[in-house]
């Protein structure tokens, strides 16, 4: 059986989805390559402030809480 793919953040997930935006495009203005950005994806590696800002930059409608599901986080 094959695994299921759980996004560590997944309302970001669905606003790139959303939006049609390519995650090599965003790996881009963010000055990482597509790879790295997958692995922060996925909670392999963390984003940083800067990162963090320019996502939400490119999805003002949603709130960095939502966009990184921090209510759900524990830290």
């Amino acid at each position: 059986m094959p695994r299921v793919r759980h996004p560590e953040f997944p309302e970001l997930e669905k606003q790139i989805l959303a939006k049609g935006v390519f995650k090599s495009d965003i790996a881009a203005g963010m000055g990482i390559n597509a790879q790295t950005l997958s692995r922060k994806l996925s909670g392999k590696a963390e984003f940083t402030l800067k990162e963090i800002r320019y996502l939400h930059k490119l999805f003002p409608e949603v709130s960095v809480e939502t966009l990184f599901d921090l209510d759900r986080k524990e830290f």
